[in-house]
């Protein structure tokens, strides 16, 4: 059952990468979130009303320090990204080198704060994709 929702995510960020890119230079990165947020808002609230759900302000009232701190994290990854992609940034080795340094930021996080286990083949493949990162970053 985990594939259909890979498959969500990956298609979801494939888009979301051509889109980033595809932003206007001129226009104002903020105003260009300001449009994003209000298309997912749209589509996050008539999801939400097509899905089970209890009263709105019970589901609301759910919410903790998380969901903002995401908020918040999405808004970074946003804005993070279009100034790649406005810097110069590649849309077939950003995403890339991105995502393996996230992947080398959870390893420790994920060792440090929720104690799972960081073993030789696990750091083996770290030094890896260090190396990847560092073949993807010079210049040919």
């Amino acid at each position: 059952m985990i594939f259909l929702p890979i498959m969500i995510a990956v298609a979801a960020n494939v888009f979301y990468h051509v889109a980033s890119k595809s932003i206007p230079a001129e226009q104002n990165a903020f105003m260009g979130l300001v449009v994003n947020y209000a298309t997912a808002l749209f589509v996050s609230a008539i999801l939400f009303f097509l899905t089970p759900h209890e009263k709105i302000l019970i589901e609301a009232a759910r919410s903790n320090w998380a969901c903002i701190l995401m908020g918040l994290s999405i808004t970074g990854v946003e804005v993070g990204f279009v100034m790649i992609y406005r810097a110069g940034g590649e849309l077939s080795t950003a995403s890339l080198v991105v995502n393996i340094l996230i992947a080398l930021a959870m390893l420790f996080v994920g060792g440090i704060f929720y104690h799972e286990q960081i073993s030789l083949r696990k750091i083996f493949g770290a030094v890896l994709c260090l190396a990847g990162v560092a073949l993807l970053s010079l210049k040919e």
